[in-house]
């Protein structure tokens, strides 16, 4: 299961009203982030955290997918929506509206949709919550028509999901819409033409020096050092120069530090969080595995933190695939698979700026956005 939050830490101001279901449905992909195929979404409205119900209009408060069982006929797995239903009652969804993504006409897969509705409406039912609109079509491409399967069972034709508000506000915001869930794997895959034979052999070679020019060190001294020079090399990243394969390897060797990692953490909350973003991203394409775990786990909590589900899943699969005993990766992951919101995850990166502190390092400024 697929989620998305969005804007937890909006970087656009105002407001984007959708009151004409073609266009809630058309704002599934800018919702997720990329186009999904055959797919359950469901649209969870609520109120804000801080807000009285009944005092301001319902928001989008998640967004979240599952795929559709592979045989329209065959069994299916029903603890997606659990998780969907429990996700509901923590988060205060007033409502859900679902929208069946299938090319599949056939009366099997009627059959499923109005079987999984069934459950899905006994789980939401369970926790308070309604399920308020149902919609079907076979792509969300433009020109499709969709129908609705309750009511008067409405009808229209979808219009471009690419230039809908909401596709506008993301690509103000800098983030992009991939075009399918392929395009979000290989966003997170090793960069064509990286040598990862080399960079092992620079990796072992640097964990000799390493080891040897630590010994009798103090770890804080050490630590303090490690970071600061991590932070060096994102304040480079930012304005757009190179690294060489022997930066990278050393900021590699840094995020081994537990303690290094836990502080480096705490940049998703500063000003230079996309900047440390796109760092971990070169390192997780360019390292070999299992070290390429480190730099997808960083990469996958730092979109986790502002919303970005699915490329969230996606990295952290990437880590545990890399290392499948890494422990930070696995917490996430599992914390993503329940629906849990950034902001309870982000506060890790708030210890991780505690912790900065702690051994003395200047951290940057923390992001108006992000301020908690």
């Amino acid at each position: 299961m697929a989620t998305s939050y969005p804007n937890p830490r909006p970087s656009v101001p105002g407001t984007v009203r959708i009151t004409d279901p073609g266009d809630l449905i058309a704002s599934v992909p800018a919702l997720l982030g990329f186009r999904p195929g055959r797919s359950l979404v469901l649209i969870c409205l609520g109120f804000a955290a801080d807000a009285v119900p009944g005092a301001a209009p319902c928001t989008v408060r998640a967004v979240l997918r599952s795929d559709l069982p592979e045989t329209a006929c065959g069994p299916f797995d029903l603890e997606p929506l659990r998780r969907v239903a429990q996700a509901c009652e923590r988060e205060r969804i007033e409502s859900v509206t679902a929208v069946f993504v299938d090319p599949d006409d056939s009366a099997c897969a009627r059959l499923m949709h109005e079987n999984l509705l069934d459950e899905l409406r006994e789980c939401l039912d369970g926790y308070g919550v309604e399920l308020e609109d149902v919609y079907e079509l076979a792509a969300l491409t433009a020109g499709e028509t969709w129908r609705g399967l309750r009511g008067a069972g409405s009808r229209g034709v979808l219009p471009d999901p690419g230039a809908t508000q909401v596709a506008a506000a993301r690509v103000l915001a800098g983030r992009v819409m991939h075009g399918s869930r392929e395009e979000l794997e290989a966003h997170v895959r090793p960069a064509g033409g990286t040598d990862r034979g080399a960079m092992t052999e620079l990796l072992t070679q640097a964990r000799a020096r390493a080891a040897g020019g630590s010994a009798g060190r103090d770890a804080g001294a050490r630590d303090r050092e490690l970071v600061e020079r991590v932070l060096v090399a994102v304040a480079r990243n930012d304005s757009g120069d190179e690294h060489t394969a022997d930066e990278l390897v050393e900021i590699a060797l840094a995020l081994a530090v537990p303690r290094v990692r836990d502080c480096l953490l705490g940049l998703t909350l500063t000003d230079e969080a996309d900047a440390a973003e796109r760092m971990w991203l070169l390192l997780a394409r360019t390292l070999p595995p299992p070290d390429c775990a480190q730099a997808a786990t960083m990469y996958g909590f730092s979109v986790y933190c502002r919303g970005e589900g699915p490329m969230a899943g996606i990295a952290l699969v990437a880590a545990l695939e890399a290392d499948p005993r890494h422990r930070l990766a696995g917490l996430l992951d599992r914390a993503l698979q329940r629906a849990v919101h950034p902001d309870v995850v982000a506060d890790l990166a708030a210890t991780g700026l505690e912790l900065a502190a702690g051994i003395g390092v200047a951290m940057p400024p923390v992001s108006g956005s992000c301020a908690r």
